[in-house]
């Protein structure tokens, strides 16, 4: 990443969103690929909570919840408040919000960790929940602090943030001038982090809906239902980079920029070509 994407404080809540979104991917698209089977005994249950069950992947899910309401307030007030400042995400500010996300996206989980256990009879890992209730009580608790409030923040903030950049009338043609060049910037970037939230919503809601109601009986939990809710959080997690490209320019042309350096190393090797000094070198004792 270049010394120009990591100077300001919202990249850096971007690059928090991107290493969420690897970590729900790395953790959980395995376990819908690949088959393992944990060794008995303490060795499996261990592995089951830290790797098998997929419960390091809904850590990143909740810090990568956490982050887009982080990143709509930083919209809000920049939008909103430009010229006072207030608000302002500012470098510290951002090492301290960063680790405290990863903090509570741990902490939530917390009870997962607890009661995942490896069943030697079926060889799977299992949430062994005490009572039933424990079990809905936590997807539904999961469902409303994760996704229906931050959900609920973001509509409130981006609605605030669309009427100023889009509807908002201007003083006079001379501001709009002054400004035009800023207000493209903006609108691009909140285009892109509110097509982020619409996804985020329909993918988490969705996902944990499903998850809640087989919990309370509704669904049977491993049915196709299941199989569609992981889908929706896997979706969300790998589409963030393709919005991005899609609707930002800049990240368009850092990516081609990494792609064509990458070519030019692959079809410029030593082995094959010479420096032009080299070669300059030999033309100069040709001669003589």
């Amino acid at each position: 990443m270049s010394s120009s994407l990591r100077r300001t404080p919202f990249n850096w809540l971007l690059v928090n969103l991107a290493l969420a979104d690897i970590t729900f991917a790395l953790f959980q698209v395995p376990n819908h690929i690949l088959t393992f089977t944990p060794p008995d005994g303490t060795i499996g249950s261990a592995l089951c909570k830290v790797l098998t069950a997929g419960n390091v992947a809904w850590v990143g899910a909740a810090a990568g919840s956490i982050t887009l309401v982080v990143i709509a307030f930083e919209r809000y007030y920049t939008v909103r408040c430009p010229v006072s400042g207030k608000g302002k995400l500012t470098k510290n500010t951002v090492k301290v919000i960063i680790p405290a996300c990863w903090i509570f996206a741990a902490a939530a989980n917390i009870p997962l960790f607890l009661v995942t256990k490896y069943d030697e009879k079926t060889g799977e890992c299992q949430w062994n929940w005490p009572e039933d209730w424990m079990g809905a009580a936590n997807e539904t608790s999961w469902l409303v602090l994760l996704a229906c409030i931050p959900l609920t923040l973001m509509i409130g903030l981006y609605s605030r943030v669309v009427y100023e950049l889009w509807f908002k009338p201007r003083d006079g043609p001379e501001v709009v001038c002054r400004y035009k060049g800023i207000l493209r910037v903006r609108k691009r970037v909140t285009l892109s982090v509110i097509t982020v939230s619409v996804i985020f919503g329909v993918c988490w809601i969705t996902g944990l809906l499903i998850y809640v109601l087989s919990y309370y009986n509704i669904l049977v939990f491993g049915s196709a239902s299941h199989a569609v809710s992981d889908t929706m959080f896997m979706v969300n997690s790998c589409v963030n980079p393709f919005v991005y490209a899609l609707l930002n320019e800049r990240f368009r042309q850092k990516i081609k920029a990494m792609l064509h350096c990458t070519c030019k190393s692959k079809r410029y090797s030593p082995a094959t070509h010479e420096p032009a000094t080299i070669i300059h070198h030999k033309h100069q004792l040709n001669t003589k």
